[in-house]
């Protein structure tokens, strides 16, 4: 019998989230519209807004960027907590699509939220289990001593697809989020996973230093296989939650929600009936709304769909996100009444 390999796991008993806003960009396109505009038949039109739930996207405009959306999230949530920008001293911002390649856009946002040159700011370059490797990375800090860490996740994905590519335009949407967490008693607990061997499931081509042969001639646009993907959710998804919950002691009736990385409804119901979960327990409506959010998806879900439950409420959530990298992880996090407004739409005040 072979030993039980080596994990990421993480435990952290005094790293707690105190809020959860999502901002994301002002402009809806329907998918009827949009698919009307890509060539696809009524019928076509008809058939994936049943089938993966494709409804509308909310993209963004006049130039704005991720650490613009981010930015209003981030002012939104300090407002609303009424913390002072001078008491946070780490910034983490989770993205694929940074304003430079270089500098850190973190570093960029640091200074427009006058967070002071005595805090620490950095790039994670994530997709969609950005967020969880982004709380997981926060709470360290935190646990090792900073009083306050934001964490703030987005992407501007319909920049970095082919706009007349129905298979992956669609589906992308645009949001920036912010999350801030407090040293203060919290129960937390992680897994995270990496797989490089799958890099070319889901990516950009032609869009780095790298010059690979296999990519000449390709846009440098999102390249997807989607039945590949589609098998490593359903691989490998099942089995982090049932692992989470292992290392959490805990059992599926011990959640009040499971808030997964918003693909598209296929692939989440698919998830739900494999693990028997109640629906009203797991959300998944995201992307039908607002579009994949990438990063920003597991916030912008809590934001979208269930911020009267996280705001008036002590809860037991399981957060999950999966994709590109390949990537995955999730957590099983207490909250306690946390500050988790509804969904903004565009940068300025509704």
């Amino acid at each position: 019998m072979q030993d039980d390999p080596a994990r990421a796991r993480l435990r952290f008993r005094n790293a707690r989230l105190a809020g959860i806003v999502t901002t994301v960009g002002e402009r809806r396109i329907p998918f009827e519209e949009e698919g009307n505009q890509l060539g696809l038949e009524p019928a076509e039109i008809t058939r994936l807004q049943r089938a993966i739930g494709l409804n509308a996207r909310h993209i963004v405009s006049n130039g704005e960027t991720t650490v613009d959306l981010c930015e209003a999230s981030a002012r939104r949530l300090l407002e609303g907590l009424d913390v002072a920008p001078s008491s946070v001293v780490g910034l983490i911002l989770v993205t694929q699509t940074p304003d430079y390649a270089a500098p850190s856009s973190a570093i960029e946002l640091q200074h427009r939220l006058g967070l002071p040159v005595t805090s620490m700011a950095f790039d994670v370059r994530l997709g969609c289990s950005g967020f969880i490797y982004g709380l997981a990375v926060g709470s360290s800090l935190v646990e090792a001593g900073l009083e306050r860490v934001l964490v703030v996740a987005g992407d501007v994905a319909s920049r970095f697809v082919d706009a007349t590519d129905h298979t992956v335009a669609p589906i992308m949407g645009d949001a920036g989020s912010a999350a801030l967490i407090e040293r203060r008693p919290a129960e937390s607990r992680y897994e995270l996973y990496s797989d490089g061997s799958g890099q070319r499931t889901l990516y950009i081509p032609n869009s780095g230093l790298k010059s690979d042969p296999r990519d000449e001639g390709l846009p440098a646009t999102m390249t997807m296989d989607g039945a590949a993907v589609f098998n490593f959710t359903l691989q490998r998804v099942p089995d982090l939650v049932k692992d989470i919950l292992s290392f959490s002691e805990r059992s599926v009736e011990d959640i009040d929600f499971f808030v997964m990385h918003q693909p598209n409804k296929y692939i989440l119901k698919s998830i739900q009936k494999r693990l028997k979960i109640d629906e009203a327990k797991f959300p998944m409506s995201t992307q039908s709304v607002y579009g994949n959010q990438n990063s920003a998806s597991i916030p912008g879900t809590i934001s979208g769909f269930l911020s009267e439950s996280y705001q008036n409420s002590c809860l037991t959530s399981l957060f999950a996100g999966f994709g590109i990298g390949l990537s995955w992880g999730a957590c099983v996090m207490e909250t306690d009444r946390i500050f988790a407004p509804p969904t903004f739409i565009g940068l300025e005040r509704q």
